[in-house]
């Protein structure tokens, strides 16, 4: 990894640390706690379990060994105790400054022993490839140029994973460019994979103004509708299936109609709540199970709920971080609903644990371990016109930090 001084640091050198203590300690520290840590003019002192996870990846059992073995004391963090209650305003004041000065000095060690390690590997850990992509934000459709440089290692095959459903690109030559066209707008993770190893990776941000449709009976008939005055009655977003067949789309077998908004929410979507005001019925445009997706994309996973009518649970499922769940292996039938009625269904996320309620009522949780990180883009999908009243989004705090009532 090239690193340099901490204040020379890129994003890149984050994502690769953040990426290397999660590889060694399964405990993700945000990039923006790292920048914090590693920023020399910022006067922050991490969590505990910051501290524990940044120890664990230099080789230590938790933040009480570091200090231990570092500064020989059992200085931990500062703990309220029956005798520290009873002590004298001035000693008590003085264990306050020992304490804090362990955990400063402690914190302070812990940056220098990464930095140069980091700084160090950057000789002996050179990356041996050239991979490159430009263009890799903006509006659809959206021509991403990528260029890449294998020459220097030793492989069988190589390919490039667009991130956008399958479609990839086998490198042919060690060395070459080619562009790729996203015409659907999503936050996608574009990788570099050799003899079945990630190489590299980055993201291609396709970004929308506002709210737009992605509507089709299939991926091949299916276009992106920026209008948004074909699929809103001003009060909800609503696509009518007499517009939506002058698209040339049968709408007598089924057809999906997904509202998606991609751009940066700056909220972390593994500590906030989602709450949608929506419903899908036959006399709507809906069809049979009635299927409806809420989903949103972040910049490490995604989250999913997929609901159905109740009875046909073996089509549910739902996908949070590293955890998949089927309604054909596994009992969702709490992801049975009759949305056929305006209905508010509630999404949160705490602690790698995801929670729904159904108009306020709890349904189900799971349990992932792999980070959603900060929102890059919501979703709703119906199959048929389903409508979607409101959205809001709020953080960790319950603070309201988007919200979309749709009326114009």
């Amino acid at each position: 990894m090239q690193s340099g001084k901490s204040n020379d640091w890129i994003d890149y050198n984050y994502t690769k640390l953040h990426d290397q203590i999660f590889e060694a300690t399964r405990i993700s520290i945000s990039i923006r706690t790292l920048k914090r840590i590693f920023k020399v003019n910022d006067n922050y002192e991490p969590q505990i379990a910051t501290k524990n996870a940044m120890t664990q990846y230099l080789g230590y059992r938790d933040w009480a060994h570091f200090l231990k073995e570092n500064f020989d004391t059992e200085t931990n963090d500062i703990r309220i105790s029956e005798e520290t209650v009873n002590t004298p305003p001035k000693t008590l004041n003085q264990r306050y400054k020992t304490a804090k000065f362990w955990i400063i000095s402690g914190v302070s060690l812990i940056v220098l022993i990464i930095g140069t390690t980091l700084f160090f590997n950057q000789f002996i850990d050179q990356p041996k490839f050239f991979f490159n992509v430009k263009n890799n934000s903006g509006h659809a459709p959206l021509t991403a140029a990528i260029s890449y440089d294998l020459s220097n290692i030793n492989y069988k095959n190589a390919f490039i994973d667009f991130g956008s459903g399958g479609e990839y690109k086998m490198l042919l030559a060690p060395k070459g460019e080619l562009t790729y066209q996203y015409k659907t707008p999503n936050f996608y993770k574009m990788r570099l994979i050799a003899d079945g190893k990630t190489l590299a990776k980055t993201t291609v941000d396709v970004t929308t103004k506002g709210w737009v449709c992605y509507v089709g009976n299939n991926d091949q008939n299916a276009r992106v509708v920026t209008d948004r005055d074909k699929f809103s009655d001003k009060t909800s977003l609503y696509f009518v299936p007499a517009i939506i067949s002058t698209l040339q789309i049968n709408t007598n077998e089924e057809y999906w109609v997904d509202y998606r908004n991609i751009r940066n929410f700056h909220v972390d979507g593994d500590q906030m709540t989602v709450e949608f005001r929506l419903r899908n019925s036959q006399n709507m445009g809906g069809f049979d199970c009635f299927d409806t997706s809420l989903e949103f994309t972040g910049e490490s996973g995604r989250g999913r709920f997929k609901f159905v009518k109740p009875g046909c649970t073996q089509y549910a499922d739902t996908e949070f971080g590293d955890t998949q769940l089927t309604g054909n292996f596994h009992n969702l039938s709490s992801l049975g609903v009759d949305l056929s009625k305006w209905t508010v269904v509630r999404i949160e996320t705490r602690n790698k644990t995801s929670m729904v309620y159904i108009d306020n009522a709890f349904k189900f949780k799971t349990v992932y371990n792999t980070p959603i990180g900060n929102i890059r883009g919501l979703f709703c999908r119906f199959k048929g016109s389903g409508q979607l009243d409101f959205i809001r989004v709020y953080d960790q705090g319950h603070h309201l930090v988007y919200n979309d009532e749709f009326n114009r």
